[in-house]
């Protein structure tokens, strides 16, 4: 057995965790033991004293150890750790740099959405338009072109009073969002006030009782009172028929209409869910950040933005390529992560070492904080890492091997000794193998 790879599980989880060896030659589970401990696991590993390669993650403990017990065996970083540590941290900048709701130019798809939005006029808008174009001159015929009105309602129109014409409705949440934008509003100017004073920023936490962090936020030259989440679309029963029930209703089909029609498609929720889903469409063009562009702009969701750290584009639906490029212009920073990240996969398939450390050397040059951790844990044992280029072993087979000792833990309900627990493990594997 010359090449292995070792990886930490759960006894119970939070409390006490064990250490697995699988034999990287034929995948067979060599022994597990009741401790990640370092001197636990020296001991352990100078039982087996032909080992010259061992994948693992990045544990400090398990490369100490490994060191002892074994000074000329090659260390292999596990490659699937090593991207998902790096994603980790390109997720923490994005949620760290961007808002829930990221605003970017408005795309020609997005456009034609807002304007099936936007077609449809309500009862109150139809009203003062008439009235407008009455005060004008014009006649009936054409205003009844301009507003495709019957004459008898534009003569109704005409005929109303000031107190007669419907007054502007808001829905509730509406009015939620606008009282509570006005609070945070209300609490930024007090502690505006107070840093005019001169007061330090702990000053004014002492005196306000909010956090370092929220009188930073309020401070900022860039600061939002709408909160970062406001207007996330959230995955519920009416998400897949979004732009249908957007289409019809610009037709001016009733809600009732479009209710019976997406039911047949498979829709379960209800009727007043698509009247409110219209609503808050509505409601969110005119609450953008800057109202000077709105017709200019729209809102891409970061979750969207976040799981193309994870998959493909044309496996995440919800995001067009247009708005991925608008966002880059926007945040060039963001699209040199994405390549870095991109880079990083393919020079862990390359087999070519050299290439990680001009890597490096560019992702250093960003210098943010979030890669900071990352790059540092790297470079301490650059060795393994750059081993997990031009080898091809890793921990896929210790991965596998603590899904089965889990299953065996659930079939026991838990209420099994360490050492049953080990007896059960060998045994199947024994007989796997035999």
């Amino acid at each position: 057995m010359e090449a292995i790879c070792i990886d930490d599980f759960a006894i119970k989880k939070r409390k006490s965790y064990g250490t697995l060896m699988i034999d990287l030659t034929d995948g067979k589970v060599i022994d597990p033991i009741e401790s990640r401990e370092k001197k636990d696991v020296v001991s352990w590993l100078s039982l087996f004293p032909n080992i010259e390669f061992v994948s693992r993650d990045g544990s400090p403990t398990y490369a100490a150890a490994i060191r002892e017990a074994h000074p000329e065996a090659h260390h292999i970083s596990d490659r699937f750790h090593l991207v998902k540590n790096l994603t980790d941290a390109i997720t923490l900048y994005l949620y760290s740099v961007l808002s829930g709701r990221i605003i970017i130019p408005l795309t020609k798809e997005q456009h034609a959405m807002n304007l099936l939005l936007t077609t449809k006029s309500s009862r109150r808008d139809k009203i003062l338009w008439v009235k407008a174009l009455a005060s004008q001159g014009r006649t009936l015929q054409e205003i009844r072109s301009q507003t495709r009105c019957s004459f008898q309602m534009i003569r109704k129109y005409m005929r109303m009073h000031e107190e007669e014409i419907p007054k502007e409705s808001v829905d509730q949440r509406g009015q939620e969002h606008k009282k509570a934008v006005q609070k945070v509003i209300g609490r930024a100017e007090a502690v505006i006030a107070l840093r005019e004073k001169g007061y330090s920023i702990r000053k004014i936490a002492d005196e306000t009782g909010y956090t370092m962090k929220t009188i930073n936020n309020y401070l900022a030259s860039d600061f939002n009172p709408v909160h970062g989440q406001y207007g996330v679309q959230r995955n519920g029963k009416l998400a897949p028929f979004r732009n249908e029930v957007i289409a019809l209703r610009s037709k001016g089909t009733t809600y009732k209409e479009i209710y019976t029609s997406i039911c047949k498609k498979g829709y379960t929720g209800s009727e007043a869910a698509i009247r409110q889903f219209i609503a808050k469409e509505k409601r969110l063009r005119s609450d953008l950040k800057d109202e000077e562009t709105a017709d200019a702009t729209e809102i891409v969701e970061r979750k969207w933005l976040v799981k193309l750290l994870y998959k493909p584009l044309d496996k995440v639906k919800a995001i067009s390529s247009e708005q991925v490029k608008n966002v880059f212009q926007k945040y060039p920073v963001i699209e040199t992560l994405f390549r870095l990240l991109g880079e990083f996969k393919g020079i862990l398939q390359s087999g070519k070492k050299e290439a990680l450390h001009k890597w490096i050397s560019e992702a250093e040059s960003l210098k943010l904080k979030e890669l900071v951790s990352f790059l540092n844990g790297m470079k301490k044992d650059i060795e393994a890492v750059e081993n997990a280029c031009i080898l091809s072993y890793n921990n896929g087979l210790a991965e596998r091997s603590i899904n089965k000792l889990k299953t065996i833990k659930r079939i026991m309900y838990g209420r099994n000794s360490f050492e049953l627990l080990r007896n059960k493990l060998l045994l199947l594997e024994a007989r796997k193998f035999n």
